[in-house]
C-alpha cells in the first residue's frame, strides 16, 4: 500500500502491543554515621515526637507516678546509708548523678569505688556498683515502661527489668570503656581537644545505646539485637537523637563539676537543701529515660529489622 507520495509505508519493526521498557529506579544509597545524624526530618517521615514533646511527656510520666518517686528517694537514701557503713566520708553532691544513664552513672560508679577502695581495689570494687547499677537500671526502665503503656506501675516490672539485666550490664561496660578509652586519648589532644574528646565520647555513647534497655524490656530481646536495634533506632534521620543526648549529658557534666551546689563539702551529714538537690536532679535523670522510652515506643514499628542472617547451608554451597 502505498502513501500520498507514492513511497510504500515501512513495516514497523516493534510487534503488537509493544511498550517501552521503564527506566531502570535509581539504586538507594546507603546512608552513613554523618547521614543519619545531620539529616533534616522529611515531612512525614517518622512517628517519633519532638524533643520538646517528649521530655514534657517523660517529666509528666515520672511525676505521675507514686511508685517512681517513692523509689527514686528510698533508693538514694539506702545508697548513702551503704555507702557511710562503707567508710565514704563524702561530698554529698556527686549523688546528684546516682540515677544518670550510662555512661554518665558508670563515671560516678568509678569514682566511688575508686574512692572506697583506692586504685588496685577500685578496679574489682567498680564491678559491685556496675551490678548494682544494671539492676537498678532495668528496673526503673521498666516501671517506666509500664507506666506510659498501662498508666501505673505493677510488679510485673521486677520480672521484665530482671529479664533486661544481661542488656542493662553491657550498657554499663560499655561506659566503663567509653570512659577508660577518652580518658586514655583525651590527655594526647592537649587540654582543650581533650575535654572535646570525653564529652563528645559520652555524647555518642548515650546517642547510640539509650533506647537499648527500652528495647530489651518492651520487646525482650537478647543482648545483641538490643543493641543493633538501639543503633538503628538512634540513627533514624532528622529525629533530634544526637540533640537530646547533647542536652543529657552537658547539663548532668555541669552538676558534677560545678563548684557551689549544694552537699559539695566533705561530712556525713547532707544538710535539707543538699538532699532536695539530690532528689530533684534523680528525679530529672529518671525523666530523662521516660523521654527516651517515649520516643522509642513511638517508633519501634518502624525501626528495620537486620537483614536475615545466610543460614550454614548456604554458606557451605557458596563455597
Amino acid at each position: 500500500m502505498s502513501n500520498k507520495k507514492g513511497k510504500k509505508a515501512r513495516p514497523s519493526s516493534r510487534p503488537s502491543g509493544y511498550r517501552d521498557p521503564r527506566p531502570a529506579p535509581a539504586p538507594v544509597r546507603r546512608r552513613g554515621i554523618l547521614d543519619s545524624v545531620f539529616a533534616g526530618r522529611a515531612a512525614g517521615s517518622t512517628s517519633m515526637p519532638r524533643v520538646r514533646t517528649a521530655i514534657t511527656r517523660g517529666v509528666v510520666t515520672v511525676l505521675g507516678s507514686p511508685a517512681l518517686v517513692i523509689a527514686v528517694i528510698v533508693y538514694l537514701l539506702l545508697v548513702w546509708l551503704v555507702l557511710i557503713a562503707s567508710g565514704y566520708q563524702g561530698p554529698f553532691a556527686p549523688l546528684a548523678n546516682l540515677l544518670a544513664l550510662p555512661p554518665i552513672g558508670t563515671s560516678l560508679d568509678a569514682s566511688l569505688a575508686t574512692s572506697l577502695f583506692g586504685l588496685q581495689g577500685g578496679l574489682y570494687g567498680i564491678l559491685a556498683f556496675l551490678a548494682a547499677r544494671a539492676v537498678v537500671l532495668g528496673m526503673l526502665t521498666a516501671g517506666v515502661v509500664e507506666a506510659l503503656e498501662e498508666g501505673r506501675v505493677t510488679k510485673e516490672s521486677w520480672r521484665r527489668g530482671l529479664r533486661a539485666l544481661p542488656v542493662t550490664f553491657a550498657i554499663c561496660v560499655i561506659g566503663v570503656g567509653i570512659l577508660t578509652l577518652s580518658s586514655f586519648f583525651g590527655p594526647l589532644l592537649g587540654p582543650g581537644f581533650g575535654i572535646l574528646l570525653q564529652v563528645g565520647a559520652l555524647v555518642i555513647g548515650l546517642y547510640l545505646f539509650a533506647f537499648a534497655p527500652i528495647v530489651a524490656v518492651d520487646e525482650s530481646r537478647s543482648m545483641p539485637d538490643s543493641l543493633t536495634r538501639s543503633i538503628r533506632a538512634a540513627r533514624i534521620p532528622g529525629v533530634g537523637n544526637l540533640m537530646l543526648a547533647a542536652l543529657y549529658v552537658v547539663p548532668s557534666i555541669a552538676v558534677i563539676v560545678a563548684p557551689s551546689k549544694p552537699g559539695n563539702l566533705i561530712g556525713v551529714n547532707p544538710t535539707v537543701g543538699a538532699w532536695v538537690f539530690a532528689v530533684l536532679i534523680n528525679l530529672l535523670h529518671v525523666a530523662l529515660l521516660a523521654t527516651f522510652a517515649f520516643r522509642y515506643l513511638s517508633v519501634a514499628h518502624e525501626v528495620p529489622e537486620p537483614p536475615p542472617r545466610p543460614s550454614a547451608t548456604a554458606v557451605r554451597g557458596r563455597r
